[in-house]
């Protein structure tokens, strides 16, 4: 939504565009100082004719300045609270024509040609006080640019910001595993939160900030998370297809996590296993030479540092409880500078 304020000028109409803010009911920005007075329009002239009470036309000295139509005020200039308020709806040289008087609720009276002056710039006066109003409007609610805490606007954007849903933070670990998994969930949100309540996917639900979860069923599991900040504002993240059971042969995969603050050498990497299923042993190569055996299947990482610079292509082992082996690849290679 736009509002447009014409000024009105000798030469043309000037628009000036406001648009409003994101929470306010009024403009980003209104006219400056500068511009807010300028209106060029205040054509003066002196009464050539008297203008008898039911005259038709305004005869001036010199009505160049004047629009083509508009609105004049008639009046003597030592007597400001007495005038009259014209119409018109035509100019012809230096003749006012097609007159509405007492135009606004104002007297219609006689009006001699000696010490009477006419001009439009009730039109200018009226446009001053229009701006004068937005003016100190814009101060009470305040911008979208400058909003004052004690503005409309900032009031608004303190409640909006105090109130705002917010945005659980959560991971889960292992994120696929065959039936009977232990999911442990950890929930990173604000500490302001005073409630939280999860929704496993299967009907299944805890109060807890960070809880474990057995599943019992195969399927592919989306997780909710939601909260209650200690303002009462409520938020909630879900993540779909999050968490996947099931009881068939699932590829093994591994990432790396630089520990050190740089690659250079020497570097230390964590080595995380994300692989699910009925896990006897994990052999990890880190392709330097050296090569580590974990017998027990619940250590997922290992911490490993490169001493030397270079590219290395390391590789998990897993040997499952049936025997089965199955060996993956990063699939990127370390480099250590």
């Amino acid at each position: 939504m736009t509002f447009r304020i014409s000024s009105l000028s000798n030469e043309q109409n000037s628009s000036i565009q406001y648009k409003t803010g994101d929470l306010s009911l009024f403009p980003d920005l209104l006219d400056d100082e500068k511009s807010l007075y300028i209106v060029k329009n205040n054509a003066e002239s002196e009464l050539d004719q008297t203008l008898t009470y039911n005259g038709k036309y305004i005869i001036l000295k010199n009505a160049s300045a004047f629009p083509e139509s508009g609105i004049v005020r008639i009046g003597n200039k030592e007597q400001k609270d007495v005038f009259e308020l014209v119409y018109y709806d035509k100019k012809n040289k230096n003749t006012l024509m097609n007159l509405v008087r007492g135009f606004a609720g104002t007297k219609q009276d006689v009006w001699q040609a000696s010490n009477v002056w006419v001009s439009n710039a009730v039109v200018a006066e009226t446009h001053n006080a229009t701006k004068d109003a937005l003016l100190k409007i814009q101060k009470n609610l305040g911008t979208k640019e400058t909003t004052d805490t004690d503005s409309l606007n900032g009031i608004l954007n303190s409640l909006e910001n105090k109130h705002m849903a917010p945005k659980p933070l959560f991971r889960a670990f292992p994120l696929k595993g065959p039936v009977g998994t232990k999911i442990r969930f950890q929930n990173f949100s604000n500490n302001q939160t005073i409630r939280f309540l999860w929704d496993f996917g299967d009907g299944s639900t805890s109060s807890e900030r960070s809880p474990s979860y057995t599943y019992h069923a195969e399927g592919i599991y989306t997780i909710k998370l939601n909260m209650i900040m200690s303002t009462g504002a409520q938020g909630i993240t879900i993540k779909t297809n999050y968490i996947t059971i099931s009881n068939s042969e699932l590829e093994p995969f591994f990432y790396v996590k630089l520990v050190s603050s740089t690659n250079d050498a020497p570097a230390v990497f964590n080595f995380v296993d994300q692989t699910d299923g009925d896990i006897l042993a994990r052999y990890w190569v880190f392709d330097d030479g050296t090569s580590e055996q974990v017998i027990d299947p619940n250590i997922h990482t290992m911490q490993h540092t490169y001493l030397n610079k270079g590219l290395y292509n390391p590789s998990l082992l897993i040997v499952f409880k049936d025997q089965s082996k199955q060996r993956v690849f990063l699939q990127e290679s370390i480099e250590v500078i």
